[in-house]
């Protein structure tokens, strides 16, 4: 039997629609092109824009005619990971529209094969769906692309006129990264999540312990507001509370346990 959180998270499992993003109040927009099987956030600043994650395929044709009815040309494409609703138009964004793109090293080659592991479950649900997902995983696979920009431990976004750099926060993924916009806001991809009530935890992540390191990277920053891959915006309260609650579990010797959630 389902517990009532895995009920939860059937329910809530990575829906993206339009969400509300607060300003940063240091010159920068960011919000969501349209609603997609992830958020694709868009970061602009004078007169400059990049995007963050690209969805999955069939998602093209809405992302197309949202770039084209708001009048935006990509300069960049940051991928927070690699998996194929994050990564899938990656490769179309860099040939239509000429964007770079940036990958962490730890998942250049799977966004050059168009081919990135399915990640572990971290609840009883979830784990069941990786067990199927696994089986099917061809199903998966997405137009393969060459990164432009490879990198280890930070990217500097100045050089785009954004006030920010990326970071590798690896967890959920091995290349998992986290745009951090004018010290304000950061967008973390699957790293959070924002479609389960009462907890940012994501129901996927490959290295729970590395995840949590991760967490104390982001919340080692200023950033008041962190966007995620699917979902709503977490507030740093949030954030710090589950990873309060998390490192208690972790002394009691209980961290890798999902069943306590």
């Amino acid at each position: 039997m389902f517990s009532a959180n895995d009920k939860r998270v059937k329910r809530d499992l990575y829906l993206s629609g339009m969400i509300d993003i607060p300003d940063t109040g240091k010159g920068t927009a960011i919000y969501t092109l349209t609603p997609a099987r992830c958020n694709i956030y868009v970061v602009s600043r004078h007169n400059r824009t990049i995007l963050i994650d690209t969805g999955i395929f069939f998602d093209r044709s809405r992302i197309e005619h949202a770039l084209a009815r708001k009048g935006i040309v990509p300069e960049l494409v940051v991928l927070t990971h690699t998996h194929f609703d994050h990564a899938g138009n990656a490769g179309w964004l860099a040939e239509e529209y000429g964007a770079e793109v940036i990958v962490q090293e730890g998942e250049s080659d799977s966004l050059a094969r168009g081919d990135s592991p399915i990640p572990s479950g971290t609840y009883t649900l979830t784990k069941g769906i990786v067990s199927i997902g696994r089986k099917i995983a061809p199903a998966f696979k997405y137009d393969p692309c060459r990164a432009d920009h490879i990198f280890t431990y930070t990217f500097d976004l100045n050089r785009y006129a954004i006030n920010g750099s990326v970071l590798h926060t690896p967890g959920h993924s091995p290349g998992g990264a986290t745009a951090v916009i004018d010290d304000i806001v950061a967008v973390a991809g699957d790293s959070i999540i924002g479609t389960i009530p009462g907890s940012p935890f994501p129901p996927f992540a490959d290295d729970v312990e590395e995840l949590m390191r991760s967490w104390k990277k982001l919340l080692d920053t200023a950033c008041q507001t962190f966007l995620p891959g699917h979902g709503r915006p977490v507030s740093r309260e949030q954030l710090l509370a589950e990873y309060d609650k998390r490192s208690l579990e972790h002394a009691r010797g209980n961290f890798n346990s999902s069943a306590s959630l």
